[in-house]
Parts: C-alpha cells; structure tokens; sequence
C-alpha cells in the first residue's frame, strides 16, 4: 500500500517535507504529492531535493488553488522531473484537466485526483482513465465503482473548528482505523491532508487560541489525535503565552501517555521549546507537527 500524503505547498509545509526528505525519512511506500500555491525559492529547493534523494514525489500539473498556475513564466522554475523514473506526474481532474498532464515514461506511475463525481464519470471510458496508473477519490461508492482497481482513498480525517478554542471540547479523538495500512475496501493506496485539512485559506489569520495537535498510533494500530489548547482566549493578545499554555499541557500528557514510536525525533524537538522562554512562531509548530506526523507513519510503514 502506497501513502499519498497530500500538500498545498506552504511555506512550512515545504520546510517540513524538505527537512524529512534531507533525514531519509521518506521511502518507496510514501509519495507526497505537492499542489503548489507559490513561486517560492522553497517550492525549488524541495523539488531539487527529492530529485537528489531519489525519492518518489509529484508535483500537480494543473494546481487548482491560489495563483501559482495563473503565470507561466516563472521566477524560481522548477527543475526538470518528466525524465525522472521515481517522478509521479499528476493533474486534478478538473475543467483545464488535459491528457497530456498524465503522460508517462514506460518506468513511472501516474496519479489522477479526481473530486467530482460528474466529471469523473465523464471520462469514464477514456484513455485518461485506462492509462492512469491511480485515482485518488474521496471515500465514495459510485466514484469507487468508476474507477474500479484504480481507486486510492484520499481523506480529509481531520475536524476543522473555525474557531480554534473549540478543541478544547473535545481534546482527543479518531483519526484514521487501524487498517490504514492494509487494502481495504479494494482501494490501492490512501493519502491525507494530515492534520492541515482540504479546503485552503490564501492567509493565515491571528486567532485568540493557539492549538497544538499531536497525531499518535495508540496499541490496536488506529490513528488518533490530541488537542492543547490555551486558556487565556479572551483576546488577540498574548501569542507567546497562549503557545507556553498549550504546551505545558502537552508536555504533561505526553509524560504519562506517548512512548516508543510516537516519541518521534520532531515531536522531540518541539518539546524542547518548553524548556526555555522562547516562542518559535506558529510556523515552525507547525512544521515539526507534519514532521512528528510523517515520521510516524514512516515508522509504522517500515513495520510492514
């Protein structure tokens, strides 16, 4: 079974996948896949990376958020990936979709996202479908039967609140069965949006809680994730002390409940910011939680 981890190619989101490609954290079993927003340095660099590590990857032809596809002419040009054996050319089926998107060398796998059952059933009987090597879809029967063999699930696991004190309600919950890791339901594969969810905001926005989410593998090999919230929420102010909150709650829970796997190099280092006074900015706590994310199912998926 192949991960598709699924990224919208943040700033942080492509430090963290940098950071795990460059520490050998990534194998033939997981290929992330990048929707990019920008034309960032970043953006470059991440790509070169996994060209240098040889690592599985793909890059959206046809991304369909933000404004990274609106100019052809690109400051920071990506470097040549069509060539490459391990590169995983993919497209979004969607209203500039083109065959061409999916084009393979006879060594590649291609990829399909596809999230409209209309225009999915549409090309139902296509080259487009015949030839793609996957299609990853929402968990949905009649898209499913389209598709047949070729299905791989992508889920968006995680509950999103508007309003990040709303964690607190409940601090710990599901996030993916125990058979993540086999063939269920026929389908071929399975990605996620970790714990940055499906629909995309352009900007950030300050908020009057900060939330730091830890995702964990619990005995029975399910997929769980646990919220610290702060407390002090009446207002926008004080960032560093609602970050210092949140963590002292996490540092006590991880103490009594997460060893083994789950204490991960990143989850690490992010509590290493509880010892001192510093705030590192909800950037980087974001960054090492995908790490923390992705390092563990790294782990697990070397268990096999």
């Amino acid at each position: 079974m192949i991960y598709y981890p699924y990224f919208r190619g943040r700033m942080y989101d492509l430090l963290a996948l940098k950071e795990l490609c460059e520490g050998n954290w990534f194998n033939s079993q997981i290929v992330p896949i990048i929707e990019p927003v920008r034309d960032s340095k970043e953006l470059q660099k991440t790509v070169q990376i996994f060209i240098d590590k040889k690592q599985p990857f793909s890059v959206i032809a046809n991304p369909q958020v933000s404004v990274y596809g609106l100019n052809d002419t690109k400051l920071y040009p990506l470097p040549d990936v069509y060539n490459l054996d391990f590169y995983v050319p993919s497209a979004i089926l969607a209203a500039d979709f083109r065959s061409d998107f999916v084009k393979t060398l006879p060594q590649q796998q291609s990829l399909l996202i596809a999230n409209n059952y209309e225009l999915l059933k549409a090309y139902q009987d296509t080259d487009v479908l015949n030839n793609v090597d996957r299609v990853l879809i929402p968990n949905v029967a009649k898209m499913h039967r389209l598709v047949k063999d070729k299905a791989a699930s992508l889920t968006d696991p995680f509950t999103f609140h508007h309003h990040v004190e709303d964690y607190s309600q409940l601090d710990d919950e599901f996030f993916e069965a125990a058979e993540w890791y086999e063939q269920v339901d026929n389908f071929q594969g399975f990605g996620d949006y970790s714990m940055l969810g499906h629909v995309y905001f352009d900007k950030g926005m300050f908020s009057r809680a900060i939330a730091i989410h830890i995702i964990y593998v619990t005995k029975d090999g399910s997929l769980r994730v646990h919220h610290f919230v702060s407390d002090s929420n009446e207002s926008m102010r004080g960032q560093k002390q609602k970050f210092f909150e949140a963590m002292n709650k996490m540092v006590m829970w991880v103490d009594k409940n997460i060893n083994g796997l789950n204490l991960t190099p990143a989850l690490e280092e992010l509590l290493k910011y509880s010892q001192g006074d510093k705030f590192p900015g909800l950037g980087v706590v974001k960054k090492l939680s995908i790490m923390h994310h992705l390092e563990l199912m790294s782990c697990l998926s070397e268990l096999k």
